[in-house]
């Protein structure tokens, strides 16, 4: 599933790992931003959600520095989940064992946290932000690859057309497009975000069957 425009994105599983154990600290520090791009804002979301008297940002910030500890991928490879699953859980608990220390210093049992259930809306928050984040990512590495092979101007096309919904009578000329080839330019730039999409999704280890479904599921959390 490799291409120009998936391999901008955070590389697969088994390549996560050899950079957390071997990779140089450019490297680390390369993949751990592109990572924390994608997932951060989804997991203050969702940290969020649980309504508690914490900064859910700190409690992401430290999430997101242990996103490389060759432990911490190893827990995710063991449990065969999709990754912003595994965050996700991680999160859940990190947010439980900081209100079980504040509740410890305030002078409250240890055990007055057994769980921390999870709100209704905290998975639907994750998931509407985590597709914005993906989205946009999978935008940007898109329209990179297109300004780097000359072709910026079919970028700027989908965008007058398909988000600002001009018609290509309109929008296609002035960028040097004929009118009859915009369509297919169009197209074009489409398959590219879908490949981009697919390209994160199999690096999370979303299985090839579930990748379509998910997908579908990425632009319905992007519906008002």
């Amino acid at each position: 599933m490799s291409s120009p425009i998936s391999d901008s994105f955070p590389p697969s599983a088994p390549t996560w790992r050899i950079v957390a154990r071997e990779g140089s600290t450019l490297e680390r520090h390369e993949l751990a931003a592109g990572l924390t791009a994608i997932y951060r804002e989804p997991l203050v979301r969702y940290v969020q959600a649980f309504g508690a008297r914490l900064d859910a940002e700190d409690v992401v910030q430290d999430l997101c520095a242990r996103i490389l500890d060759p432990a911490f991928l190893d827990g995710w490879q063991r449990a065969g989940r999709p990754f912003r699953q595994w965050l996700r859980t991680a999160a859940r608990f990190e947010l439980m064992n900081r209100i079980r220390a504040e509740r410890r210093r305030s002078g409250a049992a240890d055990g007055a946290l057994q769980e921390l259930a999870e709100p209704d809306n905290a998975q639907s928050a994750f998931e509407r932000a985590y597709a914005m984040s993906l989205i946009r990512a999978a935008s940007e590495a898109a329209q990179r690859a297109l300004e780097q092979q000359g072709r910026g101007n079919e970028w700027q096309l989908f965008i007058a057309h398909s988000v600002e919904g001009k018609p290509y009578a309109e929008c296609a000329p002035p960028l040097g497009i004929p009118v009859e080839a915009a369509r297919h330019a169009s197209a074009r730039v489409r398959g590219l975000l879908l490949d981009a999409l697919r390209g994160v999704l199999c690096a999370e280890q979303v299985s090839e069957a579930e990748i379509e479904r998910e997908l579908v599921a990425l632009i319905a959390h992007l519906q008002p």
